[in-house]
């Protein structure tokens, strides 16, 4: 009994053991499947990623080089006849035109050239979104030095790109008094260089007619200096010398000599002097301060200057005409005119003495 009893507990050990081999190699099987899936996944993970990348970031850029050759075969036109992108396309974001607007103001681009200043960059803007503030207190600090720049084309005579740059403003701030003065003063300048253009007209007419007369002096002389030498010539052919001499004194005496036709013939008019003839320039635009009891209580308002610009461009005799309100803004808007840089009034190539009258606006943001 006892040696049956141990071969059953042998044999029962065996299957047992056969058993558990048989149920870990299951488990072991199901291991390394789950970690071959798991391998699997991350290569599948993988390979959209790259996928992704490949066609959202790259794929463009490939195209674009695999088409430039076939483009170049054709006509490959020269770097410098393509024309710059304009910066101001419709289709540029708000972000887009304020980097455009913030490069054109560092670079003194306001107002010029057309389509390409900060001006019309930050009315853009507005035109995309009418409340941005950012725009509109840009549009502040552009103002003044917009309107030096228009008085500037005024003087220099571009009365188109004056106009252009006024139209400009008017969006900006339509019931600015400053543009009501300029557009008077094209409107002067326009006339006055009317009659300068009429008055040129006439003088050169009268240039030329001097001009004609005094050609046809001399060949008058000459005729009647050849008409008395065959008379002369003539005589002694004729065999009486002495009574053919005295017959032809009196018409001698009576022929006009050069120099009489040449006093009789009436001095050329007067030409005007030539030489530069235009209004002051403006080379450093007055730029105020904002005085710090203005700022604490929030307060805009305006000044208007009356200043004279000698013949050697410093600023004299600066006053305040009128201000609202009294008396806040006047010493800051007086200091600006004065540091301010002008070219002086030229007439007829000569610098004199002009008055000018500018006003000053001040206004926060809000």
């Amino acid at each position: 009994m006892p040696e049956l009893i141990g071969q059953r507990t042998t044999s029962i050990d065996a299957t047992a053991a056969v058993r558990t081999m048989r149920g870990g190699a299951p488990a072991r099987m199901r291991g390394l499947a789950a970690a071959q899936l798991i391998v699997i996944i991350g290569i599948i993970a993988l390979l959209a990623i790259g996928a992704w990348w490949y066609l959202g970031g790259s794929g463009p850029a490939s195209t674009g080089t695999t088409t430039a050759p076939a483009a170049s075969t054709t006509a490959a036109p020269d770097a410098s006849q393509v024309p710059a992108p304009e910066a101001g396309d419709a289709d540029l974001t708000v972000d887009q035109l304020y980097k455009e607007a913030r490069s054109a103001m560092s670079e003194n681009r306001m107002v010029v050239p057309a389509g390409k200043n900060a001006l019309e960059y930050y009315l853009r803007i507005l035109a995309k979104q009418p409340d941005d503030t950012g725009a509109k207190d840009a549009l502040r600090e552009i103002f003044p030095f917009a309107t030096a720049g228009v008085e500037d084309q005024i003087n220099q005579g571009n009365f188109d790109e004056a106009g252009r740059i006024m139209a400009l403003l008017a969006k900006a701030d339509p019931s600015n008094y400053t543009l009501t003065i300029l557009r008077s003063k094209l409107d002067l300048k326009k006339k006055q260089n009317d009659r300068d253009l009429a008055q040129k007209a006439v003088a050169d007419a009268a240039a030329e007619a001097a001009k004609t007369r005094t050609a046809q002096a001399p060949a008058a002389s000459g005729d009647t200096t050849a008409a008395t030498a065959e008379t002369s010539a003539a005589a002694p052919a004729g065999g009486t010398t002495a009574p053919a001499t005295a017959s032809e004194a009196p018409a001698a005496a009576a022929a006009p000599k050069p120099t009489e036709v040449a006093k009789a013939t009436p001095p050329p008019a007067p030409v005007a002097p030539a030489g530069e003839s235009r209004e002051v320039r403006v080379l450093t635009p007055p730029r105020p301060s904002y005085p710090p009891a203005a700022v604490r209580n929030r307060q805009d308002g305006w000044v208007e200057v009356e200043f004279t610009v000698g013949a050697d461009g410093s600023v004299q005799n600066a006053h305040v005409t009128a201000s609202e309100p009294a008396r806040v803004f006047d010493r800051e808007a007086v200091s600006a005119v004065q540091r301010a840089k002008f070219d002086p009034k030229m007439e007829n190539g000569q610098a004199v003495a002009s008055t000018l009258r500018r006003r000053i606006e001040f206004k926060l943001g809000n």
